[in-house]
């Protein structure tokens, strides 16, 4: 499978780290395909997993354009025949528990913890980081 662009890691590789199993269960848990008609739990991750490596810009129109690729579709084992537009992926963003994705950030994130030194996770940059300050830190930038 090709390398993702600027990274050294495959996207077999990296799925590696993400059971289907715990995304599944996460889905029961958190209810969070209760009104999915086509973006499930699961879709929506790997689309925004798969649009975050891929985009250069990530936007609506750009998942859109991931999620209706083929290369995707079989990344990723779903029917061809489904589409979805960027209204709905901009409803179910709009909607989506993200309680979700923490639950899978957490996992992931103690496997990485797992398998890198701290020494390999500082060079790699897998450093856990506190949003509340990279929020006031990005507003601090706007300001200037």
């Amino acid at each position: 499978m090709a390398i993702f662009k600027d990274h050294n890691i495959t996207v077999k590789q990296l799925l590696g780290f993400i059971p289907e199993a715990l995304i599944a269960n996460l889905s029961l848990t958190t209810k969070i395909d209760h009104y999915a008609k086509v973006l499930h739990g699961n879709k929506l991750f790997y689309l925004l997993l798969y649009g975050i490596l891929d985009n250069d810009r990530l936007s609506q129109r750009s998942l859109e354009d991931t999620f209706n690729d083929s290369v995707f579709k079989i990344l990723f084992n779903l029917d061809e025949d489904e589409k979805v537009r960027r209204s709905s992926i901009s409803e179910r963003l709009s909607r989506v528990d993200p309680d979700y994705f923490r639950q899978i950030y957490e996992f992931i994130y103690e496997q990485f913890s797992g398998v890198y030194t701290l020494t390999q996770r500082k060079q790699y940059n897998l450093i856990r980081v506190d949003s509340t300050i990279v929020s006031e830190t990005a507003g601090k930038r706007r300001d200037s």
